[in-house]
């Protein structure tokens, strides 16, 4: 980027940005619409983030800075494992990188902040003058200029190109087939049938299959199994299942893991 920005150093004695905020929604800042963080709903089929630096301009005293990625209700999938988020640096989006994430739950989202690292090898993020400008350049890409939480608001710190789109496969097509056949043979009232292809859609994924097997594993009174279940789902992302897995352990005698798991829920509810 050339010549003055609109986006560049602002008076940073008046209050912090971080306490500004009081939910994801936006406050206005010298006539802008500042954001605490990008947030895109997410769909039944896995989605491609693909994140793109623009450029960066990082204040003194930070050994790193970029964009964290989290996910509400589902998982980033990274080397075979399962994460509720990834912190994204400033370098390995210089080139740009694609990352895969996958929704639990009905209501599942990410979110993008911005995160940073001091001089002590300290992560932080949600504090300072953090935020951003949003600016939308498609249905589904938008250009992200970026306020650490160090010193001034300087929207110009870090600029990236953002784009969320779904990569539906053959057999997310499939399991995904299989779970709405299934919601409409229970709503038929034919649950053993429903059943059967919910667990058909689970065995290939489908976290909202397993949580609904869970459910009605748990109004039969099988806690074993609505266990089993609802711990398949939870391990994906969904906070339902989350909330479910620690009644059910709590009812088996295992209050301890109960009190993890509905941790992990109330935080991502939270978020």
């Amino acid at each position: 980027m050339t010549g003055p920005s609109p986006y560049g150093v602002q008076d940073e004695t008046l209050v912090p940005l971080a306490e500004r905020y009081v939910s994801a929604e936006p406050v206005e800042w010298r006539g802008d619409t500042v954001y605490p963080m990008y947030c895109a709903p997410l769909g039944p089929d896995p989605t491609t983030v693909s994140l793109r630096l623009r450029s960066a301009a990082p204040p003194d005293g930070l050994l790193g800075f970029g964009i964290g990625l989290s996910v509400l209700g589902g998982h980033v999938a990274l080397d075979e494992r399962r994460l509720r988020g990834v912190d994204v640096w400033a370098d390995a989006m210089s080139s740009g990188i694609e990352l895969r994430v996958q929704a639990a739950g009905p209501d599942a989202s990410l979110t993008l902040t911005p995160v940073w690292m001091d001089t002590t090898g300290a992560t932080a993020s949600w504090t300072g003058n953090y935020g951003m400008l949003i600016e939308h350049t498609g249905a589904d890409a938008a250009i992200l200029y970026c306020s650490t939480g160090i010193g001034p608001v300087d929207f110009t710190e870090l600029v990236i190109r953002v784009e969320v789109t779904a990569s539906p496969t053959d057999e997310s097509r499939y399991r995904g087939a299989l779970y709405d056949l299934g919601v409409a043979m229970h709503g038929r009232g034919d649950l053993e049938q429903a059943c059967m292809l919910w667990t058909q859609a689970a065995d290939f994924g489908h976290a909202g299959a397993a949580y609904d097997l869970g459910v009605v594993r748990y109004r039969r009174g099988e806690l074993f199994e609505a266990e089993r279940w609802w711990r398949a789902a939870a391990d994906s992302g969904d906070v339902r299942a989350m909330a479910g897995l620690a009644e059910v352990l709590d009812r088996r005698g295992n209050p301890s893991e109960a009190r993890v798991w509905r941790a992990c829920a109330d935080s991502m509810q939270r978020t």
